[in-house]
């Protein structure tokens, strides 16, 4: 763990530097797959940058409801600047709902603004994983196993470290496909999705600070099902929409919204 680094008087939060670099290098990459793809980058940067602040207020939102625990009896905290109380799924949820809405109304392409953020998307959940890691949030559960680690006084998953991977993995994977052009505009987005749903859910099991409902189940886990579920039928769609005859590959995100 290095939560702080301080320099001479001043005293820096790890985790929250990380994020930072993590959502330039991501955007970093979205904008040169965007205009790879003949793209505009700079309407890409702006829908970024209107989606990550929603994103960021909706991670913490989420977090809140899903941990209310945390903020008993100092409900101020709620607007601490500290990254680690934040729920990446929601985060997710509400940013790319966000953008969404943004996009519609400048009449941006649907599939392809997608799968111009996935790559930023992808280098800033990878990021979020080293940022659990440096704060020592998001800490697995106790084991006996010969790779646990010594954290909080237990020996204990690795599960930031099983979260890094995790993230890369599920970005290695969808560009692979998408370096083999298989399958129409979207699918770079939607395969990213999935994978990361599924890491969500793969990853609930090895966690040792999981909100536990009734019965066992973890909020977080049956988020990614919900998740997961939508992006399996929207691939389903998408797939019968290019295989229609008279379907625009490009039509936009206003034209498949009812007024």
């Amino acid at each position: 763990m290095l939560p702080i680094i301080q320099i001479g008087p001043v005293v820096l939060q790890t985790p929250f530097l990380i994020l930072i670099m993590g959502v330039w290098l991501g955007l970093t990459a979205s904008e040169r797959y965007a205009r790879r793809q003949a793209y505009d980058a700079n309407r890409l940067s702006d829908l970024v940058l209107i989606g990550l602040v929603a994103g960021l207020l909706g991670a913490r939102l989420s977090y809140v409801a899903l941990q209310p625990a945390a903020f008993d009896g100092n409900l101020l905290s709620i607007l601490s600047p500290t990254p680690t109380m934040l729920d990446p799924l929601g985060g997710m949820v509400v940013g790319i709902l966000t953008a969404v809405i943004y996009a519609q109304r400048k009449k941006l392409p649907l599939w392809q603004t997608l799968d111009a953020l996935t790559p930023g998307l992808a280098v800033f959940f990878i990021a979020l994983g080293i940022a659990h890691l440096a704060s020592g949030e998001a800490f697995g559960a106790k084991t006996n196993l010969p790779w646990g680690i010594n954290l909080w006084g237990e020996t204990r998953h690795p599960a930031q470290i099983y979260e890094i991977l995790g993230a890369t993995a599920s970005l290695v994977v969808v560009y692979r496909l998408h370096a083999a052009k298989h399958g129409p505009a979207g699918v770079f987005f939607l395969g990213w999705a999935a994978l990361t749903a599924f890491t969500r859910i793969f990853l609930e099991a090895f966690r040792g600070d999981s909100l536990m409902w009734p019965g066992g189940l973890r909020p977080a886990q049956v988020g990614a099902w919900l998740v997961l579920a939508i992006v399996l039928i929207l691939l389903g769609k998408r797939w019968q929409e290019v295989q229609t005859p008279g379907t625009p590959e490009t039509a936009s995100i206003d034209s498949r919204v009812e007024p």
